[in-house]
């Protein structure tokens, strides 16, 4: 008898454990709220089949449209700013329609805003700042196209423009210091954009890359810009060459 009872209580304890295990290893529900207010906002994944598919050719036209909005900014061209930022506001709302309520489309909301503020009133730094938050809300955006390297390109190009934008301004140590970044960005990256049918502007934009950051720890201006232009265009061509891919 005793035996049988001890049993029965052993039984007892290890279905309770088992109940309790279950319940340790079930998913956390997410809280509502935390210590400081609201926590970030998250995005549900895509279905599978749409993960990897290629990104609007829309978002690569973005990026083309924020190098004719940067030349104007960094140039006092403010002209060329506006009739660029016309077009970005154009393409966004169709780009929009076609990639949905994705992570980053938020944050390009915002961002635009205090461009368009900005631009309007002819502020340099204000301008780049918001140019640069609304890009990187795009790269944020390309992450989701698990195969196409959009976000990398928009992150060199990003890097590009904040290197040139101190350059300008003649800020040499933020542009030193913004120039190991974007050597350590395309080091990154690059294996991700190597492909045939584009390889030689690669090895280009690498040897670019290393020839700029020694003009920039000279602090040559007039080699900087040299060396800017031709990475404006062969990271153009690699923009075009994945543009649908």
């Amino acid at each position: 008898m005793i035996k049988l009872i001890a049993l029965g209580i052993g039984t007892i304890i290890v279905f309770s454990l088992l109940l309790s295990g279950c319940n340790m290893f079930s998913p956390l529900k997410k809280p509502e709220i935390g210590p400081a207010g609201t926590p970030v906002e998250t995005k549900a994944n895509p279905p599978f089949t749409q993960r990897f598919i290629s990104p609007p050719e829309e978002l690569y036209d973005l990026e083309a449209t924020a190098g004719v909005i940067f030349e104007g900014i960094i140039k006092n061209n403010w002209q060329q700013a506006e009739a660029g930022l016309s077009t970005l506001e154009k393409l966004w709302p169709q780009t929009k329609t076609l990639i949905g309520d994705k992570k980053g489309v938020n944050a390009g909301n915002e961002a635009l805003e205090k461009l368009t503020i900005a631009i309007a009133g002819k502020k340099n730094t204000d301008s780049y700042e918001s140019l640069t938050k609304f890009m990187a809300s795009i790269s944020d955006i390309g992450k989701s196209y698990k195969l196409s390297p959009l976000s990398d390109i928009i992150g060199v190009s990003n890097s590009i423009r904040t290197v040139s934008f101190y350059v300008e301004n003649n800020d040499w140590p933020k542009a030193i210091a913004k120039m190991k970044e974007l050597d350590s960005t395309w080091g990154q990256v690059k294996p991700n954009l190597e492909s045939v049918g584009i390889f030689n502007k690669i090895t280009a934009t690498h040897s670019i890359v290393k020839q700029m950051k020694d003009a920039v720890d000279a602090e040559n201006k007039g080699s900087v810009e040299e060396h800017v232009a031709n990475i404006n265009e062969s990271m153009g061509y690699i923009r075009e060459y994945y543009r649908g891919k």
